[in-house]
């Protein structure tokens, strides 16, 4: 066995990337990940109404796809209510922090 071989192996140093983001660009990206968010919300809602027209009128005979898209869109908005709502309890935590 090569003993040497191993020696060699400390000298592999793992290169980590440190990028810095500044404050501006950290608040775009997350503002437009929630707004991101918010439209595919938006669009599961109106698949799911529009899905449900096309059953009303007998267009799809397929429940199981209105079912569904309909719970989908229902899981997803209740997913971002809890986010607000987690979002705004943290605010008001902060707020109430003595200086």
């Amino acid at each position: 066995m090569d003993i040497n071989a191993l020696s060699r192996t400390g000298q592999i140093q793992p290169q980590l990337q440190t990028k810095t983001y500044s404050p501006a660009e950290v608040s775009k990206s997350f503002s437009s990940f929630l707004s991101d968010a918010i439209t595919e919300v938006n669009q599961a809602q109106i698949e799911s109404a529009n899905l449900t027209d096309k059953f009303a009128t007998g267009q799809i005979q397929d429940l199981h796809q209105v079912t569904i898209a309909g719970q989908k869109s229902s899981l997803m908005l209740q997913l971002t209510l809890q986010v607000r709502n987690k979002v705004i309890e943290s605010y008001q935590e902060i707020m109430r922090m003595p200086l």
